[in-house]
């Protein structure tokens, strides 16, 4: 039992026999000295009768409350001397400190609620409150909030636990220091612990609207039903060696780390955003090179011109960056570790993927169209980046990926009307929105596809079987087949991406995933038939191996 009379943090003598109002001052004192101990003391002292519930949890609030006024004073004090300083006005310059001001104050009361939950954050946030100026008023209502929440929490809490617990405690270290500290620690974690399943909600809520729906479900869930399909028309026309007969253009057919210059470079010249293959160097040996096909070829002017880098073996738009300056180009190319494609940018704006099937015999012919419509928010004078893809209803599903994108641009709040683009990378896993484009199909553009997948004259046919990424200036150039550019072409493990589209569902996915599949099967063995040998499955697990161990990047796209 806790003894009639007890030290609080500080030295305070607590007893049974003191007025309430003189207990409750005790009380908040010694919150300011340690505010956790203090409070859990004060649960035990409301359980043995020391003290009433209500004095418990009055005197442990007002303490908490004024010691969270005094950071924030403390903070706002600092900032009169530290503004003042060169030094940490050119690291935290007045447009950050306003943008943190307006995020606090429209956003604030989050981070003052998980700051209640969370050890060793309430300092840093409510000194930095104080710092940036929040406002006042409504800084100190949302922690009088905060307060009338917690304290009654880990009061009333540790009174209705701390017994059972201390006499856990007593079986392992006795009645003394050791067993406050048992339960001090056990209390706050458990009361930790609700919190972190509570701020994690956001997340598990997320998870679930991805998993309703079939565009965001993990790759092993779109392909695991499809095993059966591929086992089937193994057995009947082969595997490995089969599927990477497809593509005669690349070794294995474009299953792994195929390298997209390759890809483009059998491709009509004509079609083609002019892009060229450069292999890292560890001095700036790959940079002049580079730089000087730039010039020869009259991209670089000045760098009126920007260019996409991208990785050469790259896998769904990893690692995509657009440069617009020459330093820009000469850290990029520095940071890579396998080689890259330079390409000259198409803006477009207009991007479609057109999946290209040449069934044996045939000029081939446009098997689907994806229209890809690109990510952007609209300001509206008040909320933040980060606010707008929040509450946004599809742009929420992948707000990691944007909030990475952005990073400190995140805070800055955009006009009203003015529209931010989240993303360049006509990728699915980037950002960009997939819809079914079967209305764009016209005579004129299959016609154009069919020309910019003509093998050069006396060359054999190198791509059969894919995806091509294709811009055009607007959606009337595209059904005119006028003007289009490819900017990258995908082998053998090509997407038919419209399978993407929300109208469409998983059926209809795997219904188009079936038609495509079976063309490949049927392409490999034709071109088997003639000569084109494969690769085995030892091979390509390799060639998988050197892929991941040497062209991995950064998973974020510009």
């Amino acid at each position: 039992m806790i003894a009639p009379s007890t030290t609080l943090p500080g030295g305070l003598e607590l007893a049974a026999g003191m007025p309430a109002p003189v207990q409750a001052l005790l009380l908040a004192l010694a919150t300011l000295v340690l505010e956790d101990a203090t409070a859990i003391a004060a649960g035990l002292l409301a359980r043995s009768g020391v003290v009433s519930y209500g004095t418990a949890v009055l005197g442990t609030g007002m303490g908490i409350f004024l010691g969270d006024l005094g950071l924030y004073g403390l903070g706002a004090l600092a900032a009169r001397g530290a503004r003042a300083t060169g030094w940490v006005r050119r690291r935290l310059p007045d447009a950050q400190v306003a943008r943190l001001r307006r995020w606090f104050d429209a956003a604030g009361w989050k981070a003052i609620a998980f700051s209640r939950f969370v050890s060793g954050s309430r300092l840093p946030i409510y000194l930095g409150a104080g710092f940036v100026g929040a406002g006042f008023p409504r800084f100190a209502l949302w922690t009088a909030l905060a307060v009338a929440v917690w304290t009654p929490l880990i009061v009333i809490g540790t009174a209705i636990l701390g017994g059972s617990i201390m006499l856990a405690a007593r079986g392992f270290v006795g009645d003394g220091l050791w067993a406050w500290i048992t339960i001090a620690v056990a209390v706050v974690l458990l009361l930790q612990g609700c919190l972190l399943l509570a701020t994690r909600r956001r997340r598990l809520f997320i998870g679930l609207l991805r998993a309703t729906r079939f565009e965001f479900w993990p790759t092993w869930a779109v392909y695991a039903p499809m095993l059966p399909f591929f086992v089937w028309h193994g057995l009947r026309f082969g595997f490995a060696r089969t599927l990477t007969a497809v593509n005669p253009c690349w070794p294995d057919s474009g299953v792994v780390g195929e390298s997209k210059q390759a890809g483009l470079d059998t491709l009509h010249p004509a079609c083609v955003a002019p892009s060229f293959r450069v292999v890292p160097t560890e001095g700036d040996e790959s940079y002049e090179a580079a730089v000087q096909t730039l010039d020869a070829q009259g991209w670089s002017c000045g760098w009126r011109s920007p260019v996409i880098v991208k990785p050469d073996a790259g896998q769904r738009g990893y690692g995509v960056r657009l440069v617009h300056s020459e330093e820009a180009f000469r850290a990029t190319l520095r940071a890579s570790r396998a080689p890259v494609v330079v390409q000259r940018f198409a803006p477009g704006p207009f991007e479609v993927g057109l999946f290209f099937i040449r069934d044996p015999g045939t000029d081939g012919r446009l098997f689907s169209i994806c229209e890809k419509r690109f990510p952007s928010v609209r300001g509206d004078g008040r909320a933040t980046i980060r606010e707008l893809i929040a509450r946004h209803p599809r742009l929420r599903l992948q707000e990691e990926v944007f909030f990475a994108r952005f990073g400190d641009r995140l805070e800055a709040v955009p006009a009203p009307g003015e529209t931010i683009p989240l993303g360049i990378a006509g990728n699915h896993s980037q950002g960009c929105l997939f819809v079914d484009g079967e209305r764009l199909r016209t005579p004129q553009l299959e016609a154009w596809l069919r020309r910019a997948c003509a093998a050069p004259p006396g060359a054999p046919h190198g791509f059969n079987y894919g995806r091509l990424d294709v811009r055009f200036e607007s959606e009337t150039d595209c059904m005119a087949g006028r003007g289009g550019v490819v900017l990258e072409a995908n082998g053998i493990t090509s997407e038919s991406t419209n399978m993407y589209d929300p109208g469409l569902g998983a059926l209809g996915a795997w219904r188009l995933m079936r038609a495509h599949w079976r063309a490949a099967f049927e392409i490999g063995t034709a071109n088997r038939a003639r000569g084109v040998a494969g690769i085995g499955l030892a091979s390509v697990l390799a060639r998988w191996w050197t892929w991941r161990r040497t062209a991995r990047t950064d998973a974020v796209a510009d």
